[in-house]
C-alpha cells in the first residue's frame, strides 16, 4: 500500500544514501579512474535511469504519509486561520530548501569531481571547502551529524508507526468486538474555531508540519538516479505542489469536521461501528506496518556495520542480530514512555526533521557559494531560514518535552473543560423546567 507508506523510500532509491558513506574510503585519484567526468557520467547513466513519472510517483511516496494523518491537530494547535497560512510558509521554505540542497550537490560535484553526491557528503564538502578553517578540519563531522539526525528521523518514524498501529488496531477491536459506536457529529462552524491559538500551542504545530514536509532525505538519491536530471527541480515543484495542496486541504477540512475532537491521527476520529471506516483503518495499518522494515533499512545499515566491524567474524553474526533487536526496541520503547501519537510526530519533528530539512541546507549554501561573492539578499535569506529552523527546533522540543513530562495539566484542563460543560448543561436543563 504505497500511499500509506509515508516517507518511505524504495530499497533502491535509498542505496545511494547508504552507499555514500564508503566514499571516504576512495581517494580523488581512485574516482578519476573509476568515473568518467560528471556531466558525461550523468549521460552513460542514463539508460539506467527513472523517468521523470518514477521520480515523481517516488517523491509523492517519499512525503504522504503519517504525518499527513496528524496535520489537523497541528491546526487545531496553530487555529484556523494562522494554520493553513503556516502550512503554505513552511512548505514553500522546505521546497526551496530541496532545491538550494540538489545546487549545491551539483557545484560540489563539480568541484571534487565525484560522480554524485548523498546528503551527508554534501555536507561535508561543504565545511571542507569553506572559509572557516576550524570546519575544513571537521569536515569529517558534517557526515556524523547528517547521519546522526537521519537515524533518529528514521527510527522516530518507526516509533511513529507503533503508536499508530496500536491505536488503530485499538479501535478496530473495540469497534467489532465490543461493539462500541462513536457519535457522528454535524460540521463545526469556522466561525465557533478559534483563528489563532496562544504562543504556547504554536510550538507543537510546527513539529507536527515539519516532520509530514520532512522528505528531503530522498531528494538527492532520486536527483541522483534519474535518467535527464535536468527535469527534476521540474518534477520536484510538481510532486511538492500536489503534496502542499493534499496537505492543506486535508488538514483544514479535517479540522472543520471534527473541530476540538480532532486526534493525533484523523483515522481515530473515523466512526467505529461502521465496515468501511473500519476498512480504512486496517488497510492503513496493514500499510503502515509493511513500511515499518523499509524505515528500519536507513538506520540499521548505517549503525549495524560500525556495530560488526568492532568484533571478530566468530560473533559478527550475534553482535548484528543483538543490534537489530536492539533497534526494534528501541522503537517499541519510545511507543510506550510517549503514547500520545500527536506528542511523538511533534517531537520528531522539531528534533530532527528541523535540523535537516531547515537549518542544514541553507549553511550548507553559504559555504559552498562563498566564494562567488553571495549577495546581501541571498545570505540574509539563508541566515533567515535557519533561525526560524533553530528556534523551531528549540520550542518545538522544549514544548513537547514539557507536555510529555506534564501531562497533568492537559488532563486538568480537559477535566475543568467537561465539568463546566456538564455544569452548563444542567443549568439549561433546569431553566427549561
Amino acid at each position: 500500500m504505497d500511499g500509506a507508506g509515508g516517507e518511505e523510500l524504495d530499497m533502491e532509491v535509498m542505496k545511494p544514501l547508504i552507499d555514500e558513506q564508503n566514499s571516504d574510503a576512495i581517494s580523488d585519484e581512485e574516482h578519476e579512474n573509476n568515473f568518467l567526468p560528471v556531466e558525461k557520467h550523468y549521460q552513460l547513466d542514463n539508460e539506467e535511469g527513472i523517468t521523470f513519472i518514477q521520480t515523481l510517483t517516488h517523491l509523492l511516496k517519499g512525503n504522504i504519509g503519517t504525518g499527513l494523518l496528524g496535520l489537523p491537530l497541528a491546526i487545531k494547535n496553530a487555529g484556523i486561520v494562522i494554520g493553513p497560512i503556516s502550512l503554505v510558509f513552511i512548505g514553500v521554505i522546505s521546497v526551496h530548501c530541496m532545491h538550494i540542497l540538489v545546487r549545491c550537490s551539483h557545484c560540489l560535484c563539480q568541484r571534487m569531481k565525484k560522480s554524485s553526491l548523498g546528503y551527508s557528503d554534501t555536507v561535508s564538502y561543504a565545511m571542507e571547502v569553506g572559509p572557516l578553517t576550524a570546519l575544513q578540519k571537521r569536515a569529517s563531522w558534517g557526515r556524523y551529524i547528517v547521519d546522526f539526525f537521519l537515524v533518529i528521523t528514521q527510527l522516530g518514524f518507526c516509533s511513529v508507526y507503533v503508536v499508530f498501529l496500536a491505536e488503530n488496531v485499538k479501535q478496530v477491536h473495540e469497534g467489532f468486538l465490543e461493539n462500541k459506536t462513536t457519535p457522528i457529529n454535524d460540521i463545526v462552524d469556522p466561525r465557533k474555531l478559534p483563528p489563532v491559538v496562544g504562543w504556547k500551542k504554536y510550538p507543537l504545530f510546527f513539529g507536527t508540519a515539519i516532520f509530514a514536509f520532512e522528505g528531503i532525505g530522498v531528494v538527492l538519491p532520486l536527483e541522483n538516479r534519474m535518467k535527464d536530471t535536468t527535469r527534476f527541480p521540474l518534477a520536484l515543484n510538481i510532486g511538492m505542489g500536489i503534496v502542499m495542496t493534499l496537505y492543506i486541504s486535508l488538514a483544514t477540512l479535517g479540522y472543520l469536521r471534527f473541530g476540538d475532537e480532532i486526534k493525533g491521527s484523523i483515522t481515530l476520529n473515523l466512526p467505529q461501528d461502521i465496515w468501511l471506516y473500519q476498512s480504512v483503518k486496517i488497510l492503513y495499518s496493514f500499510g503502515i506496518f509493511v513500511t515499518y522494515s523499509i524505515q528500519y533499512y536507513v538506520p540499521a545499515e548505517i549503525l549495524i556495520p560500525a556495530v560488526t566491524s568492532k568484533v571478530g567474524q566468530k560473533w559478527k553474526l550475534l553482535s548484528e542480530l543483538v543490534a537489530r533487536a536492539l533497534l526494534v526496541c528501541s522503537t517499541c520503547a519510545v511507543a510506550v514512555l510517549i503514547p500520545r501519537l500527536d506528542l511523538v510526530i511533534s517531537f520528531v519533528g522539531a528534533v530532527s526533521s528541523s535540523t535537516l530539512a531547515l537549518i542544514l541546507p541553507p549553511l550548507v549554501e553559504i559555504l559552498t557559494f562563498y566564494k562567488e561573492n553571495l549577495s546581501l539578499w541571498t545570505v540574509f535569506k539563508d541566515i533567515f531560514i535557519a533561525v526560524i529552523g533553530v528556534v523551531g527546533f528549540l520550542t518545538g522540543t522544549y514544548v513537547t518535552v514539557e507536555e510529555i513530562i506534564y501531562p497533568a495539566s492537559t488532563v486538568l484542563a480537559n477535566a475543568t473543560e467537561s465539568i463546566s460543560a456538564d455544569l452548563n448543561a444542567t443549568n439549561l436543563v433546569d431553566g427549561l423546567k
